[in-house]
């Protein structure tokens, strides 16, 4: 059974909130939020909103990094798209069609050169969230319509490679002009599924 109290949006806010300030580490207090994020849209946006100049570097840099630096163990949501090299070269138009919504921007990344981090393969895949979490809360944009997406391209760091969480595939980098080729598919799919 349920409390009695049903709690409306602002209630639910200052809960948030209040939780937040109360957290000194930069990294739990994004795991909070994505974990927020996963399973009420609606009152992270707005708490993000509220208070988008002490959440920037929450939600995107400084922390994002580290938190993409163990973004495989730390997995909490299942926000965007995977579209792999090595598994979907060649049809990536038709994978795009498994999107239900339509798309008014598209925030993609390879995790190649993550924040000078280096290669962290499908791990930059916080990047994208995070990115698209800002240009909705900064720039207006509806979630709904705001895709996040990981380019699966492989990755040369041996960690990745043999974790059992990682979420990619565990490949070599591809090399350079797989990847343009890659690219070009990928932006070609994105065009012609949405044309602007």
């Amino acid at each position: 059974l349920l409390p009695p109290i049903v709690e409306d949006l602002d209630t639910r806010v200052r809960r948030w909130t209040e939780a937040l300030s109360t957290e000194s580490d930069s990294l739990k207090k994004y795991m909070m939020l994505a974990q927020l994020q996963a399973f009420d849209s609606t009152l992270f946006y707005k708490i993000l909103v509220d208070n988008l100049p002490q959440l920037l570097p929450i939600v995107y840099t400084p922390t994002v990094g580290m938190a993409c630096l163990h973004f495989d163990g730390n997995k909490r949501t299942h926000a965007g798209m995977y579209i792999s090299y090595f598994q979907h070269r060649g049809r990536i138009r038709g994978i795009l069609d498994n999107w239900p919504f339509s798309v008014d921007i598209v925030v993609v990344t390879d995790g190649g050169r993550v924040l000078g981090l280096g290669d962290l393969g499908t791990n930059g895949m916080g990047i994208s969230i995070g990115k698209v979490s800002l240009y909705v809360a900064g720039g207006g944009f509806h979630p709904l319509h705001s895709l996040p997406v990981q380019l699966d391209c492989g990755t040369s760091n041996e960690n990745y490679l043999q974790s059992p969480f990682y979420l990619g595939a565990r490949k070599p980098r591809i090399s350079a002009e797989e990847h343009a080729g890659f690219l070009e598919e990928f932006a070609m799919a994105v065009q012609d599924k949405w044309p602007a």
